[in-house]
């Protein structure tokens, strides 16, 4: 694959990477979601994802504050105020810009704080690059959070996550506890509270730097600094759950009357028996068996996409440049397949399905298998002219699909 000129040189990750010598398959059919699972690995092996300097860059260089960046210290928020000051703005009635003290911020680390900031995959391309490919597999947003100390405060009291994890020793040490679930696959909103973890700890052990550990949704875990720089990267995997697959079905059937009426509650309960008979028949009448397919097809149709811009030339009336070759970049990460149907393309993605002439598939199939990629790569394949393969890159960019690197 080509790699855009700001990536070449630099490590890939992807699933198969920060899994080896682990193969991704068996890590999908016997431990996704299962069971935790704890991987040693090679010192420095996730070193290119976040190093110190970078974090140091996107601290002095982006506009930070809670919740984005927090501190947090034995399981408690250390208070904004004494990290974040706020200027006035000049214009009126302008919201006061936050501005990170570096020195008190670096203050509370020395004493103990962990430092943690959200959502590092829209901070840093080599992130952002790992969580689209996870977005390929998963079918999913992923989110990637990084989290550094110094002293020997834990964070986070022993707690459990909503969504599945994956930690990525960038550097240093920490130390893990991992216990088990005490309520089978708990929902972040639950009919019932899950605060009582559970006494038996199933691994403790050290995260070195190049260690992976997998904690599946609703394990414990506990994680400690050891008087030493560490930091790490969560990998957040929200998956979907029964509970949102029926809200989503709940949402189709307002196209039944019956579930728009109102609940005949004021005629007595012969007529709240019948209301009830009607609305199992409007359930029965929508379900059909490849309804949990439909609802992932749409999930996959209504993802949101990274933001991705191809200025100058996307701001031009030609879209893309003119010149002989053209390096472009795939937006769709949760486009899985293509639909053909009598010589025509189907591509779910952005809210809509875009249609293309069946002439256009090697092109769009190389685009959702490489992400990236140049217009004589794609002309090759093809077996188009130029200009036409231009033409349609110009469409796909002017729609958001592709964007020019």
């Amino acid at each position: 694959m080509e790699l855009p000129g700001h990536l070449k040189g630099a490590p890939q990750f992807d699933l198969p990477t920060i899994l080896s010598p682990l193969h991704a398959k068996e890590f999908l059919d016997r431990d996704y979601g299962q069971r935790f699972l704890h991987l040693p690995g090679c010192s420095g092996k996730f070193a290119a994802l976040l190093p110190w300097a970078t974090l140091n860059q996107i601290l002095e260089e982006h506009r930070l504050e809670p919740p984005r960046l927090r501190l947090t210290r034995e399981g408690q928020s250390v208070p904004e105020d004494r990290y974040v000051s706020f200027q006035p703005s000049r214009r009126r009635n302008g919201s006061p810009i936050p501005r990170l003290n570096a020195a008190e911020l670096t203050r509370e680390l020395r004493e103990g704080a962990t430092l943690v900031l959200d959502n590092v995959d829209e901070l840093h391309r080599p992130v952002r690059s790992l969580a689209e490919s996870l977005e390929r597999i998963f079918r999913v947003r992923i989110q990637v959070n990084a989290y550094a100390g110094w002293r020997t405060s834990h964070g986070f009291d022993l707690h459990w996550d909503d969504h599945d994890v994956f930690i990525l020793q960038v550097a240093g040490r920490k130390q893990w506890k991992v216990y088990g679930m005490t309520r089978p696959f708990p929902l972040g909103r639950d009919s019932q509270r899950t605060d009582v973890p559970p006494t038996e700890v199933l691994w403790e052990g050290l995260l070195k730097d190049g260690d992976l550990l997998y904690i599946p949704r609703g394990w414990w875990h506990v994680a400690t600094p050891l008087d030493e720089p560490t930091l790490h990267l969560t990998v957040g995997v929200n998956n979907p759950t029964g509970a949102d697959f029926l809200s989503w079905f709940t949402e189709r059937l307002r196209d039944a009357i019956v579930v728009r009426e109102d609940v005949p509650h004021l005629h007595g309960s012969d007529s709240l028996l019948q209301y009830a008979d009607r609305l199992k028949a409007a359930i029965v009448d929508a379900w059909h068996p490849a309804l949990v397919m439909e609802y992932m097809e749409h999930l996959d149709t209504v993802s949101r996409v990274r933001p991705s811009f191809g200025l100058p030339w996307s701001a031009t009336d030609e879209v893309i440049p003119r010149h002989e070759s053209v390096q472009v970049h795939w937006t769709g990460s949760r486009v899985t397949g293509l639909e053909e149907k009598d010589g025509v393309i189907v591509l779910p993605i952005l809210g809509r399905r875009w249609r293309f002439a069946a002439s256009a598939r090697p092109i769009l199939d190389r685009l959702i298998q490489s992400f990236d990629c140049t217009s004589e790569e794609l002309e090759d394949i093809s077996g188009l002219d130029r200009d036409v393969v231009r033409a349609f890159l110009r469409e796909l960019a002017a729609s958001g699909l592709v964007t020019v690197l």
